[in-house]
C-alpha cells in the first residue's frame, strides 16, 4: 500500500508548461491527480496543451493504470482559474445565476460548463459551493454561494450538481460542514466558524445532505477553517474525524470521496507540520490530501504517508477505505484509448478547440450566458424611475452643437464668466464613473492602473449606445474624493459609482455616502459588483441600486444596456423576496400614526419633501424649485376647507409622507400621494391611502387625481398610474380596466402675444354670425347654462370677482346679434390673480422679467347654438386672447387648460397655441369606501 501512497495526493506545480516539479509529481511519486489553477493558466489552447502533455508523460511511463485526474475551480463571474472569452464561455458566478430564478437554466448552463472544462481535458471540477451565507456578514464566500437561504442553496446547488455530472465532470461539493458564516482570525489568521455540531447539522450541512440524497456529489470537499466548538484540537475542518467520518460519512452517509483543503496553510505548519496534517486528514476520513505548490511539502506529504502505512499511524482498513474510493473513481474516466487513439502519435497532434469542433453547440452556450447575465442583472430600486439614463438628455442637432459652440465665441456681448458658465453646461452633458480598483481577471499590458480596463470598457459600451452624451471615467481608493474628482461630479448630469465588497473596504461606505451628497439634485446610481449587500439596506444612497455580482465585461455590458434601456431587470437577489412573486396586498402591515397636515408646522418639510424626492419626467419644463411655485402650493394648501394627512418623524418634524385630498360638492379627490424613498415599502403609503379613504367616505364618488386644483407634481404622469394604487384596492389605469383613468386632456401655451394676431379664418367667421364679445358684470346669471363638470370653475371665478383688483378673474361673454342674451362665456385670470392658486405652474411660462401669465379656462356655449358651437368657442378663446394682449399691463403668455384630445386640438393649435403639458382629470375612481 505504501507504494500507492501518491494515489491519496492531489498536487500542483507553478508553471504554465510541463515543469521539472510536475515532471517528477507524476513519473517519481505516481500522483493520482492534479489541481491546475491561474498560476497554470494562459488560455484555453495552451491549458489543453499542458494537459496533453502531462497525460502523454503519465501514458508513456506505463505505470498508470488509469489517466490523471485534473482538477479545477471555475465557478462562474471572476472566481475561474481558466479565463479566455474566446474560447471558454465566461458565465455569470452562482449567486448571480440564483438570481435570474430560473433552475433550468441553472443546469443548462453548468452542463455547458462541463463540456467545455472536459473537452479541454478536466475530470474533476470543485463544485458546486454548497455553503449558505449571511447577508451582513464580512463574507468569505460571498458571490461565490447561491444564496442566505437553505432552500435557495439546495434549489440552485442541485441544478449546478446535475448539470456538471451531465456534462461529463465528477462534482465535488464545497465546503463543508459550510463556512457561509465563517470570519477570519485576526490573531490566528484563520477562517473559523463559531457553530457547534447541532447548529451544523440544523443548517451549515442542510444543502449537503439534500445533494447525497439525491446522489449527485462524486465527492465533498472539507473545509480548510477551524471548528473550536466541534473539534477544538484540530486547526482545521478536514482533520476532524467528527466532521469527516462522523457527520459527513456516518450521519449523512455519504460513500463518494473526500479531498482536504490545500494544507499549506501557515497556521497548519506552524502548529503541527504539513506532514503530520496529512496523516490526521487521512484518519479523518480524507481520500485525497491537497498539497498545491511547494515540492517539498508535497514530497513530504508522500513520505508521511509511507510512513504512517508502514508504522500502522494509519489505518490499514482507512487507507483501503481511500484507494478503493479513489480507484472507483478512476474507473470512470476515458481510457488511455479514448485519449491517445493512435497511441503515443496521438500526442503529437494539435488539439481541436471546442469552438472549432463545435461551432452550433459553442453558439448555444454564448446565447445561454448572454440570457444569464442578463435574467441576474437585479435592480433593487430605482427612485423617481431615473432609468433609462438617455431620459436626461436630448440628442443635439448640428444646427444646436454649431451654436452653442457660436455662442462661446462671442467676446463682444458676454463677459468672461458668462462663458465659462455656458461652457460649464455643455460639459454637464455627461455621464460620470467612479470605480475602484479592482483585482483584473486577466493582467494585460496598459497605460490604465491594475483593475481600470473593464470600466473603461464599459464606458465605451455605453458611449457606443448613443451620441447624445460623453461618458468620463475615474477612479476612487481609501485616499479619499480629490478637487479634481468634485469638480467632475458637479460638472456630470448623471453620476454612476461602482463599489465591490463595501463591508470588507471600508472606505468605499465613506466615499459613495459624500458622492450621494454632492448628487443632491442629480441622478445617482450605485452599482454592486459583488456582494448585492453593499448598500442594499441603505436606502438613501443613490437615487437607483443595481447589483451584478462580478465585473467582468459580461456581467457590466449587461448594465450599460439596463442603463440605456434596452431591457428591464429580471434579476432579484437570493433570498429576497422576488419581483414577480409579490401579490397586491390591501392589508397594512405596519401602522404608523397619520395627523393631519398643519400649514404653519407641515410646508417646509413638505418642500423639501417634494424636491429631494421627486425627478422631472420626460419632457417636464416645470422648475420644481422655484419659490414662487411654492409660494403659490402654500395658498392652495392653506384652504381652510380642505383637510391633508402626513405621517412624520414628530420629534424632528421630517414629513415622511403626505397625501393631499380635495372635495367638490359630494365629489372626492386623492390628488397626490408621495413617501420619502428611504421609507417606502413600510406601508406607509397604504396607511396615508386609507386616512384618506376615510376622510373622503362621505362622498358619493371618490376620483383618484383632479384637474382642479391641477398640481401637475412631479411624477403627476406616472406616480398616478403606479401599482400601488392597485395594491390598495383602486381600480386605476395600471390594473385591469385600462379604462378606469379619464380621456387625456392638455395645457396648450401661447408664447409671445405681443406678435399674435387673430387668425383671419375665425375672423371671418365671427363677423359673418355677427357675435359680439364683452367682459360680464353679471356673473351669477352664467351659471345656469354652465354644465356640471364646469360649474366649479365658475363657482370660484365668482368668488374672485369680489375681490374687484386690476388681476382678479375676468369673465368674457358671447352676445346674441338680435337680442343681446349670453349665449356664451369663458373665464381668464393672470398668475396674480387669487384664482391661480388652483395652478401652481402657471408662472413657469413667463418670459421677460416683469411679464404676466395669462390662463384660460372653461369656454362655455349655449347648447342651442349647437351648431355653431365652433366658431363661438373659438371667438371666445380668442377675445379672451386679444383682451389680456391689450391690458394695461404686459403679458408675455398665455395658458389654455382643460383641451381634450380630439379634433378641437387641432383648431386650438391653429390659433397659435401649442401641448406643453397632457393630464388626465383622474387616474382611477370609488365609487364604495371599503
Amino acid at each position: 500500500m505504501e507504494n500507492q501512497a501518491g494515489q491519496l495526493l492531489c498536487g500542483g506545480f507553478q508553471g504554465t508548461t510541463v515543469t521539472a516539479q510536475a515532471y517528477h509529481l507524476i513519473v517519481e511519486q505516481h500522483v493520482s491527480s492534479m489541481i491546475l489553477s491561474r498560476k497554470n493558466a494562459v488560455n484555453v489552447e495552451q491549458m489543453t496543451k499542458l494537459i496533453n502533455d502531462l497525460q502523454y508523460i503519465a501514458f508513456t511511463q506505463g505505470k498508470y493504470k488509469y489517466p490523471i485526474m485534473f482538477a479545477i475551480d471555475e465557478e462562474g463571474g471572476i472566481m475561474n482559474s481558466l479565463f479566455d472569452p474566446e474560447f471558454l464561455t465566461q458565465y455569470p458566478s452562482a449567486m448571480a445565476l440564483a438570481a435570474t430564478g430560473d433552475p433550468q437554466l441553472v443546469y443548462e448552463i453548468s452542463k455547458a460548463i462541463a463540456i467545455e472544462l472536459k473537452k479541454i481535458g478536466f475530470s474533476i471540477i470543485l463544485g458546486p459551493v454548497l455553503d449558505v451565507v449571511t447577508k451582513l456578514s464580512h463574507q468569505l464566500v460571498g458571490v461565490r454561494s447561491f444564496g442566505t437561504t437553505l432552500d435557495d442553496v439546495k434549489t440552485y446547488g442541485l441544478a449546478c450538481a446535475k448539470g456538471l455530472r451531465d456534462g461529463g465532470l465528477f462534482t465535488v461539493g464545497k465546503h463543508f460542514p459550510g463556512i457561509g458564516n465563517a470570519t477570519v482570525d485576526s490573531l490566528l489568521d484563520l477562517p473559523m466558524t463559531g457553530d457547534s455540531l447541532s447548529q451544523i447539522r440544523q443548517f451549515n450541512a442542510v444543502p449537503f445532505r439534500h445533494l447525497i440524497e439525491e446522489g449527485v456529489l462524486d465527492g465533498i470537499s472539507a473545509a480548510g477553517c477551524g471548528v473550536p466548538n466541534v473539534s477544538p484540537d484540530e486547526t482545521h475542518a478536514c482533520l476532524s474525524p467528527i466532521i469527516v467520518n462522523q457527520l459527513l460519512r456516518k450521519e449523512l452517509n455519504f460513500k463518494g470521496f473526500v479531498i482536504s483543503e490545500c494544507l499549506e496553510m501557515e497556521a497548519l505548519y506552524h502548529s503541527i507540520g504539513l506532514g503530520q496534517g496529512v496523516v490526521l486528514a487521512i484518519n479523518a476520513g480524507c481520500d485525497l490530501v491537497m498539497v498545491c505548490h511547494d515540492f517539498r511539502l508535497q514530497k513530504e506529504a508522500i513520505e508521511s504517508i509511507k510512513q504512517g502505512i508502514i508504522n500502522g499511524n494509519i489505518d490499514e482498513e482507512t487507507a483501503n477505505a481511500s484507494f478503493q474510493r479513489i480507484e472507483k473513481l478512476q474507473s470512470r474516466l476515458p481510457s488511455w484509448h479514448d485519449i491517445f487513439p493512435h497511441g503515443a502519435a496521438s500526442a503529437k497532434q494539435d488539439p481541436v478547440l471546442f469552438k472549432k469542433e463545435q461551432p452550433e453547440l459553442w453558439k448555444k452556450h454564448q446565447n445561454l450566458a448572454s440570457l444569464a447575465y442578463q435574467k441576474s442583472i437585479t435592480l433593487v430600486r430605482d427612485f423617481n424611475n431615473i432609468l433609462p439614463i438617455t431620459k436626461h438628455f436630448h440628442k443635439q442637432s448640428e444646427k444646436e452643437m454649431e451654436k452653442q459652440a457660436s455662442e462661446i465665441q462671442e467676446t463682444e456681448s458676454q463677459t468672461t464668466a458668462e462663458q465659462q458658465e455656458m461652457k460649464n453646461n455643455l460639459e454637464k452633458e455627461s455621464v460620470l464613473i467612479l470605480s475602484p480598483l479592482l483585482t483584473p481577471l486577466k493582467k494585460t499590458k496598459s497605460h490604465l492602473f491594475t483593475g481600470e480596463e473593464v470600466f473603461q470598457s464599459f464606458g465605451k459600451q455605453l458611449s457606443d449606445h448613443q451620441d447624445s452624451f460623453s461618458v468620463l471615467h475615474t477612479t476612487y481608493t481609501a485616499n479619499g474624493l480629490t478637487k479634481l474628482h468634485e469638480q467632475l461630479i458637479a460638472r456630470s448630469k448623471v453620476v454612476i459609482v461602482f463599489t465591490s465588497e463595501a463591508s470588507r473596504n471600508m472606505y468605499q461606505i465613506g466615499i459613495v455616502k459624500y458622492v450621494s451628497i454632492l448628487c443632491a439634485s442629480k441622478p445617482f446610481i450605485v452599482v454592486a459588483t459583488l456582494s448585492p449587500f453593499d448598500f442594499l439596506h441603505d436606502k438613501k444612497i443613490g437615487n437607483a441600486y443595481i447589483c451584478c455580482y462580478d465585473y467582468t465585461e459580461d456581467a457590466l455590458s449587461k448594465v450599460a444596456g439596463l442603463l440605456m434601456g434596452d431591457f428591464q431587470a429580471e434579476g432579484c437577489i437570493p433570498g429576497e423576496m422576488h419581483r414577480k412573486t409579490i401579490k397586491a396586498e390591501k392589508r397594512i402591515k405596519r401602522r404608523w400614526l397619520v395627523e393631519e397636515f398643519d400649514i404653519q408646522r407641515d410646508f417646509a418639510s413638505l418642500v423639501k419633501l417634494w424636491q429631494n424626492d421627486t425627478d422631472e419626467c420626460e419632457g417636464d419644463k416645470i422648475n420644481y424649485h422655484d419659490n414662487q411655485f411654492y409660494k403659490r402650493l402654500h395658498g392652495l394648501l392653506a384652504t381652510s376647507e380642505q383637510k391633508h394627512f402626513v405621517v412624520r418623524n414628530s420629534s424632528l418634524n421630517i414629513l415622511y409622507g403626505v397625501v393631499l385630498t380635495w372635495i367638490e360638492g359630494d365629489v372626492g379627490h386623492l390628488v397626490y400621494i408621495i413617501v420619502e424613498k428611504s421609507k417606502r415599502l413600510q406601508s406607509i403609503g397604504k396607511n396615508l391611502n386609507q386616512r384618506a379613504l376615510q376622510h373622503l367616505k362621505n362622498c358619493s364618488k371618490i376620483y383618484l387625481g383632479s384637474s382642479f386644483p391641477l398640481l401637475m407634481l412631479p411624477g403627476n404622469k406616472s406616480a398616478t398610474s403606479d401599482a400601488f394604487f392597485n395594491s390598495v384596492g383602486w381600480n386605476s389605469s395600471s390594473g385591469e380596466d385600462k379604462d378606469a383613468k379619464s380621456e387625456k386632456k392638455y395645457i396648450m401655451l401661447l408664447e409671445d402675444l405681443t406678435k399674435w394676431l387673430v387668425p383671419s379664418r375665425i375672423l371671418k367667421e365671427l363677423m359673418i354670425v355677427g357675435v359680439r364679445f364683452d367682459i360680464c358684470n353679471d356673473a351669477e346669471q352664467l351659471m345656469n347654462n354652465c354644465p356640471p363638470e364646469l360649474k366649479r370653475y365658475y363657482t370660484h371665478a365668482l368668488e374672485s370677482l369680489q375681490f374687484r383688483t386690476p388681476h382678479e378673474v375676468k369673465i368674457i361673454i358671447a352676445l346674441e346679434p338680435n337680442t343681446q342674451s349670453v349665449i356664451g362665456s369663458i373665464v381668464l385670470f393672470t398668475n396674480q390673480s387669487k384664482l391661480s392658486k388652483y395652478y401652481p405652474f402657471i408662472d413657469q411660462c413667463r418670459g421677460k422679467s416683469g411679464s404676466l401669465v395669462g390662463e384660460i379656462i372653461a369656454p362655455v356655449i349655449d347648447p342651442l347654438y349647437s351648431n355653431l358651437l365652433d366658431i363661438f368657442k373659438y371667438g371666445l378663446i380668442c377675445s379672451a386672447i386679444t383682451f389680456l394682449k391689450n391690458s394695461s399691463d404686459e403679458v408675455s403668455h398665455c395658458l389654455m387648460a382643460d383641451v381634450k384630445d380630439d379634433k378641437s386640438l387641432s383648431s386650438i393649435e391653429d390659433i397659435g397655441f401649442k401641448a406643453w403639458k397632457s393630464y388626465y382629470d383622474y387616474y382611477g375612481e370609488k365609487s364604495k369606501v371599503e
